[in-house]
């Protein structure tokens, strides 16, 4: 290639030359172009990355892909936490690294302060490794960090919860987004909620220690409520910090004072109430104020079905599955589940959409209904069970087995009124010996409901699942070399071979 008169020739493999007009200013010239077009590629990228995390820092949108849902909150606690959350709460979490549920609570706490937009502070540190931080925690809280815990500090009002308290009692199930929430509704609250479980009615069935009022006193402290016992026979009317009362399985009526004393609690301020009703109690004193609020316990009946087996015949069936209900709160997130209830259930008529009732303000609603292969047997004590024309047949309505009632509530859920409220179901053994997860919630959404706690509603706890794989040494020793030796060499070896084609 030679150059004469600011031209190039170049000369093709045949010997033909080839005259070009392109010198070296013209080169130069290109590559200022050349060097333009990357900077402002380089300049526009940069742009783009600034505008995309800008964006993403406004629009945070995460999801949870998880097949249990264990890394999301419900919607109730979503609401609570953007419309309802109005100081600042710091979240102090200091578990260590070996915790089974640490990164689980971790990601849960760090949705909590992503949620809040700012109300919510959120830091965690290790106690053992971190230990200036743990004493720092510990003289601001005045408490010593012995175990795995976290502190929850609202307004100036601290609230601990320890890494048992954020699992069930078997330790399988982690219940961390039902106790944080739990305790944040706890401090924010003006006075503790007290709930009265009504004693002298009756003895409550223990199995290996564990009873109803036991199951009970244990929730109570997980959910943050007061748990008094009250009886009837002694007062005059229900104490004034009674937020809800409690009754379980009344093996006697209540007398006619007792009556009235609950009537005024109901009628004269906001009264509320939980029933789980014995269906072998007759109570022809008590029953009838659960008439004037629609509900009808027809505890004449029992609801059974046959079921013919090959080795007794038919034989009665009193276990009653029961399918939870929407259209309500307190049933709602778990609509068409399927609870069973051991013991015997009476059937719970119930008076919908009654104007009588409805000029009064009172609205009751049906919230669990039996499955349709039971039915209600009048003829109950008979050996074998058959259906006769004076039975309870589930067609074309079904049977329910559980109620609720308003007195002075609010169509519209965004209007808060105080109102009195009740929840009436026809079987005493929800809560003994061992409950099930599902009948624990009924108890505990019914419970909140009535203390006005609607944020505490639907928030379902989720199974702390360890998965393992069982491989054999030399399958280790196999994987350890495709992860550590096969794979990065063969990821080497196709970059070098990429590297060499662009070179020619």
């Amino acid at each position: 290639m030679s150059e004469s008169n600011d031209q190039i020739k170049i000369k093709d493999s045949s010997d033909n030359s080839v005259e070009s007009n392109v010198g070296p200013s013209d080169l130069r010239i290109k590559r200022k172009k050349i060097a333009l077009n990357v900077l402002m590629q380089m300049f526009f990228a940069v742009l783009i990355f600034i505008f995309i995390n800008y964006i993403s820092y406004g629009n945070y949108q995460r999801w949870d892909l998880s097949f249990a849902k264990k890394y999301s909150v419900s919607e109730d606690t979503e609401a609570y936490l953007n419309d309802q959350l109005d100081g600042k709460v710091t979240l102090t979490m200091a578990f260590l690294k070996s915790s089974k549920i640490r990164n689980q609570l971790k990601i849960l706490l760090e949705q909590y302060a992503n949620i809040a937009r700012g109300k919510i502070i959120f830091e965690e540190f290790d106690p053992v490794i971190n230990k200036n931080k743990a004493l720092e925690i510990s003289d601001r809280y005045k408490t010593t960090i012995d175990q795995s815990c976290l502190f929850i500090e609202v307004e100036g009002r601290i609230k601990k919860l320890t890494e048992n308290d954020l699992l069930d009692d078997k330790g399988l199930t982690f219940t961390g987004e039902d106790a944080i929430t739990s305790a944040m509704l706890a401090a924010t609250e003006s006075k503790p909620k007290t709930v009265y479980l009504v004693a002298g009615k009756g003895k409550l069935k223990e199995v290996n220690g564990r009873s109803a009022d036991k199951e009970i006193l244990s929730l109570s402290t997980r959910h943050f409520f007061e748990l008094k016992e009250l009886t009837l026979g002694n007062i005059t009317k229900i104490p004034e910090d009674a937020d809800s009362l409690l009754i379980i399985n009344p093996e006697t009526d209540f007398s006619l004072s007792e009556v009235t004393v609950l009537t005024k609690y109901w009628e004269q301020r906001r009264g509320s109430m939980v029933l789980m009703l014995n269906p072998q109690t007759k109570m022809p004193n008590f029953y009838p104020f659960l008439r004037s609020l629609g509900i009808r316990v027809d505890n004449n009946y029992r609801i059974l079905f046959s079921e013919t087996t090959g080795i007794g015949g038919t034989q009665k069936v009193y276990s009653v599955q029961s399918k939870l209900l929407g259209g309500n709160p307190i049933t709602s997130s778990d609509e068409g589940a399927i609870t069973t209830f051991s013991g015997q259930t009476c059937p719970i008529s119930v008076a919908e959409n009654n104007e009588g009732l409805a000029s009064k303000g009172i609205m009751a609603v049906p919230i669990l209904a039996a499955d349709p292969k039971f039915w209600g047997d009048l003829d109950h004590t008979e050996p074998y069970p058959k259906r006769s024309e004076n039975d309870m047949i589930p067609d074309p309505n079904p049977i329910y087995v559980g109620a609720m009632v308003e007195k002075g509530g609010s169509e519209d859920s965004a209007v808060k009124i105080e109102s009195s409220r009740m929840v009436v179901i026809g079987n005493s053994t929800l809560l003994d010996p061992i409950p099930t997860r599902l009948n624990v919630e009924l108890v505990m959404n019914s419970i909140n409901w009535t203390l006005d706690r609607e944020e505490r509603l639907g928030i379902n706890p989720t199974n702390v699942i360890s998965f393992r794989i069982g491989m054999s040494p030399e399958k280790y020793k196999t994987l350890f070399y495709l992860i550590v030796c096969i794979f990065p060499a063969i990821a080497f070896c196709f970059g070098i071979a990429v590297w060499s084609a662009r070179r020619n």
